[in-house]
């Protein structure tokens, strides 16, 4: 009888070691499918329609001065004199209007440079309440100056209406709903600009793609109409890793920050990423990148800028690579109407533009989180209970089991252990 229960439990035991050796690779693989899933599928997009109550973004508007050799001509000749050398205009004109090059600074070895940049940026540059005029937001009137804050870009000093980095405060101040209408905003330049149109999040950089960005000369009429398409983020979308969700949020700096960005956002960890380049193959940054009282990063001089032109298409390419996510909190923006450019020359002393969206928005993208880790463990659970039969009870209850049992289990490996070793002297000595 004993012998009997002894042969059923090792085919039972057998049965169970087969079925386990078998099931296990099965197993595992699907459990790391479910674990591929997890992190790979955990955010889905899924487009609203229930718009009646959404607030609107209206986009940033940053205005930045390009070069007037007219303008400088005239600045130079009263600040240097009328007879003052030729080649220092061009050197102003390629540090005022920075671009990534100075070709100039070549002759600054023999020649007199100025070497105080910020100096000659303040005195060339168009100041605000001089650049922009007569401004309106849905029919109302203010002080451009007001709105249109000082924002440093790869560029240069640029001004932006709308701007969470210029303004340094997170959230948008400038919303279209039900009451207000789509919004519309219209102001005079008075010199030749670069129009940039983008997310309130976002800064303009060179190379920009996707970003709307159009020249407006002197006298001349521009007018965009835009549409746009938010995306709202569900609040569970905080939860996740960055591998999860895939993008960040303005309060998620990179660790290589260089301190020129309040928030977070693509354009601007672009921005920061070449300025870490040229940190490291050149030991400083332009002079638009270090901002006096704002960061402590090395300005260049000529010699700096003469090392910036020399790997500027090294460094244009490594940026390409740089670890950048997308900004969580990027409405889209798109252009409805763009008005033509005009050949002839511009005969008002302004440029009159303006920036409109055509319509509220009937439909937005709702980033949602479809997997959580609860349902991560369910689908675990229910992996383990398919092939094992067993469940958190029955582990737990197995645990205290083993604990109340632990002397007599203890005892039966000892025997078991004892009586192998003297079975296995037994056996060597009749060898």
């Amino acid at each position: 009888m004993h012998c009997s229960r002894l042969q059923g439990f090792l085919l039972k035991m057998i049965l169970y070691l087969v079925t386990f050796y078998h099931t296990l690779p099965f197993f595992a693989s699907v459990s790391m499918s479910l674990l591929h899933s997890y992190f790979s599928s955990s955010v889905s997009f899924n487009l609203d329609t229930i718009y009646l109550n959404w607030n609107s973004t209206f986009p940033a508007i940053t205005v930045c001065e390009i070069y007037n050799a007219e303008r400088i001509w005239d600045l130079s000749d009263s600040h240097f004199g009328v007879e003052h050398d030729m080649h220092v205009d061009d050197f102003i004109s390629e540090i005022v209007f920075y671009r990534g090059v100075c070709s100039s600074c070549e002759d600054c070895s023999r020649l007199k440079c100025p070497a105080n940049f910020t100096l000659l940026v303040d005195v060339f540059r168009t100041k605000c309440h001089q650049l922009l005029d007569n401004c309106t937001y849905l029919n109302e009137l203010f002080d451009c100056c007001d709105q249109f804050l000082p924002l440093p870009t790869e560029y240069g000093l640029c001004y932006s209406f709308n701007s969470h980095q210029a303004r340094k405060v997170s959230h948008v101040q400038f919303t279209n709903n039900r009451m207000t209408g789509p919004g519309r905003l219209n102001f005079h330049a008075a010199a030749d600009i670069q129009l940039y149109v983008h997310a309130p999040i976002d800064v303009p950089y060179q190379f920009s793609e996707g970003m709307i960005r159009e020249t407006v000369l002197l006298g001349h009429y521009k007018e965009l109409i835009l549409n746009v398409i938010e995306v709202h983020n569900d609040e569970s979308v905080h939860d996740l890793s960055l591998d999860q969700r895939r993008c960040r949020y303005g309060h998620e700096h990179v660790e290589e920050r260089q301190g020129i960005y309040e928030f977070y956002s693509y354009s601007g960890c672009v921005v920061e990423c070449t300025v870490l380049l040229q940190l490291e193959n050149c030991n400083c940054t332009s002079h638009f990148m270090a901002l006096p009282g704002q960061n402590t990063l090395p300005a260049c001089d000529y010699r700096g800028l003469i090392c910036l032109t020399r790997i500027r298409d090294k460094i244009m390419s490594e940026r390409k690579s740089c670890e950048c996510m997308s900004s969580c909190e990027e409405p889209e923006y798109n252009i409805i109407y763009n008005s033509e450019d005009e050949d002839d020359e511009g005969s008002d002393d302004v440029s009159k533009i303006e920036v409109a969206l055509v319509e509220l928005p009937t439909q937005r993208y709702v980033r949602r989180v479809t997997k959580t880790i609860l349902d991560f463990l369910i689908s675990l659970g229910g992996l383990v209970g398919l092939f094992f039969n067993t469940s958190a009870l029955r582990i737990v209850e197995a645990i205290v089991i083993c604990l109340r049992y632990r002397k007599t289990m203890v005892n039966w490996v000892k025997r078991i252990w004892i009586g192998t070793v003297k079975y296995l002297q037994i056996l060597d000595q009749s060898n």
